[in-house]
């Protein structure tokens, strides 16, 4: 990722956020274009959180049912208890775990790619006519505006990387369509 920086401080810190970020952000040409994949940095994917609650729902049984046979019957209900909520984070967990963000400029269209929870969107616009910003809201996310629509993206960058996230696009739309203000 080009970063420009007049001091070698802040070349440091982005040296430093570029490499904690490395996992969020895919910076590569595609089809004489660049596209920027952004994602979680996620240690489960959802098979695997499926085979860990199994393994954890094994465990818990398990010892509950030992405490049973010992006559100590209030331990089941509990940990039915305990695995039904770790089931229902585990599920919140998984739909979020592929989630991503997709952007990629082509020579005459700007494609935005999201999945949020399993729901996908993509939507085509001409660069020409797209204008970016950054959202005054606390979140500061990237805002595509494009025809009176706003796009949100940059869930997947932390707050320190959207700002040159949004220099880097914005240089990468300016190259690509010369003459036009953004």
């Amino acid at each position: 990722m080009p970063i420009t920086c007049a001091d070698e401080k802040c070349q440091n810190r982005h040296k430093i956020y570029v490499e904690l970020a490395h996992e969020m952000i895919d910076y590569s040409n595609r089809d004489s274009g660049q596209s920027w994949l952004l994602k979680k940095n996620c240690s489960f994917t959802p098979k695997q959180v499926g085979l860990f609650y199994i393994a954890q729902s094994a465990f818990s049984l398990l010892v509950a049912s030992i405490f049973l046979f010992q006559g100590v019957w209030l331990v089941f209900p509990f940990t039915f208890l305990e695995l039904t909520v770790l089931a229902i984070a585990l599920v919140i967990y998984a739909q979020h775990a592929t989630d991503y963000e997709a952007i990629t400029l082509k020579p005459n269209e700007l494609i935005v790619e999201t999945k949020y929870a399993g729901k996908n969107q993509a939507v085509s616009l001409n660069p020409s006519w797209v204008r970016l910003g950054r959202m005054l809201s606390k979140n500061k996310l990237i805002e595509i505006q494009y025809q009176g629509k706003i796009i949100e993206v940059g869930r997947f960058l932390h707050v320190s990387l959207r700002q040159d996230f949004l220099h880097e696009l914005k240089k990468s739309l300016r190259q690509n369509s010369e003459g036009f203000l953004y």
